[in-house]
């Protein structure tokens, strides 16, 4: 998959994508890789961290000019990169995850700023992230109701099914703007609503589309959901029903960003820039951000190197935060393209708010701050920790007193695994802290007035 032109001396880059199981999701990433308009040539490595779905079988027979980089066991997004960023020998390294679908100028606008005015000092470039399909964006109000003396939030109704054109979608709503997050566990998800905010329900292009939301309240109540140009209002039941709504033709669809750049708050929790907004040009300029997304990242590969890439004890999650760090604390700036498009599968490789995600993004903010942050920081977010476990915990206790039920412990288990893991990691963090120090040109001090305030 290169695209030399006559007269060039070789790639110019090197597109590693990590693969794990993903054969349904891989022709779209390639073809679109495929279709790059480019006038450099470039390579594509795709990493196969151990895939029983007959994913290098399809590489084999559909994408020959891909190389393969097996390994044996799943080394995770972070190991899985590294085995491949290890042998790169291109001027650039860029990474690109298997359920993304690259614009077809994506690669040229991503690698241009390298050999603009100010290239020398970027270590990093990164890009538009937006989801993949486009949505419809809906409004719902509903009155509300607080569970408890133990529950305090204001509540509105419990969505546990949502349909389009009867195809099951609950898991690839985007939520962040109604609901407190997934409950129910990954096997049986479910969304408690606040009384009024905005849902993003993924949608076809066109055509009027049939929407079934499968409902319950405290009681009976009414709940309205509202479009551009129309509203229903449905009944939700004291006990789960479905009810169904059609949205005419006609309906603007909408794009919504995934991530224009990463951001890491003051507190030490990483974000995406621009989660779950509406993209409406807001994010149109090219613009230097504190930290690169995993998915679209290109780096300069010497200093790749330098740093020894990714973080392998990291697997999943917050690696290419780390590296962004460490990135900077060398004294090269990350800047933001919104020219460089991808479109991407939310969580299509592993599920938001499962025990693999809570686990490694828990886990893995306290690693990254222990390498990197100021020792306030890291000291208040590994402490906070267990002082938090310890009131889930009584908090989940008094309420199974109060409902004379079993308490819900495998929360808890998970927090505590966080932190055996977290300590059994940590004299391998110091000591990686102790080499960032050396060989840092910026102190952690200044690095952090890039920190956000919530």
């Amino acid at each position: 998959m290169s695209t030399r032109p006559p007269g060039d001396p070789g790639p110019l880059a090197t597109v590693v994508i990590v693969n794990w199981n993903g054969a349904h999701l891989l022709p779209a990433c390639l073809d679109g890789l495929a279709k790059q308009v480019t006038d450099f040539a470039f390579e594509t490595w795709v990493v196969d961290n151990a895939s029983l779905d007959g994913s290098r079988t399809l590489l084999a027979e559909r994408y020959p000019s891909v190389r393969i980089v097996p390994s044996g066991v799943n080394l995770g997004f972070a190991g899985g990169n590294n085995l491949a960023l290890r042998e790169v020998t291109t001027a650039y390294a860029v990474l690109l995850n298997n359920d993304a679908v690259p614009e077809p100028d994506w690669l040229a606008n991503l690698l241009a700023p390298f050999t603009a005015a100010d290239g020398e000092r970027l270590g990093a470039v990164t890009g538009k992230v937006v989801f993949l399909p486009r949505f419809l964006r809906l409004r719902l109000s509903t009155p509300t109701f607080t569970p408890g003396p133990h529950d305090s939030r204001t509540l509105g109704v419990r969505v546990s099914s949502v349909t389009v054109n009867g195809r099951e979608v609950l898991r690839e709503v985007l939520w962040e703007k109604l609901t407190f997050g997934s409950e129910g566990g990954s096997e049986a998800p479910f969304f408690w609503t606040r009384g009024d905010g905005e849902l993003c329900v993924p949608v076809p292009d066109g055509g009027p589309v049939t929407l079934g939301f499968t409902l319950a309240g405290e009681t009976r109540k009414p709940v309205t959901l509202s479009w551009d140009g129309g509203c229903a209002t449905l009944d939700a039941d004291s006990r789960p029903s479905t009810v169904e709504l059609t949205v005419p033709d006609g309906v603007e669809r909408v794009d919504v960003i995934n991530n224009v750049g990463g951001i890491v708050l003051a507190d030490g929790y990483g974000a995406d820039r621009g989660y779950q907004q509406i993209d409406t040009g807001q994010f149109a300029e090219p613009e230097d951000v504190f930290t690169a997304c995993g998915n679209g990242m290109a780096i300069q590969t010497a200093l790749g190197r330098e740093l020894g890439w990714f973080d392998s004890d990291f697997f999943l999650y917050y690696e290419d935060t780390d590296l962004s760090w460490r990135i900077r604390a060398r004294g090269y700036a990350i800047r933001y393209i919104p020219t460089a498009i991808l479109r991407h599968v939310h969580s299509a490789s592993s599920v938001e708010w499962s025990p693999l995600f809570v686990f490694h993004t828990d886990r893995n903010r306290l690693l990254m701050l222990s390498k990197n942050a100021s020792a306030r920081i890291a000291l208040a977010a590994v402490g906070r920790y267990p002082l938090t476990t310890f009131s889930i915990a009584v908090r989940t206790l008094r309420q199974a007193w109060a409902a004379r039920s079993r308490p819900a412990l495998r929360p808890i288990w998970l927090r505590l695994t966080v932190i055996a893991s977290y300590l059994r990691l940590l004299p391998t963090m110091i000591a990686r802290r102790r080499a960032i120090t050396r060989t840092a040109k910026v102190h952690r001090h200044k690095l952090e007035n890039w920190l956000v305030r919530r």
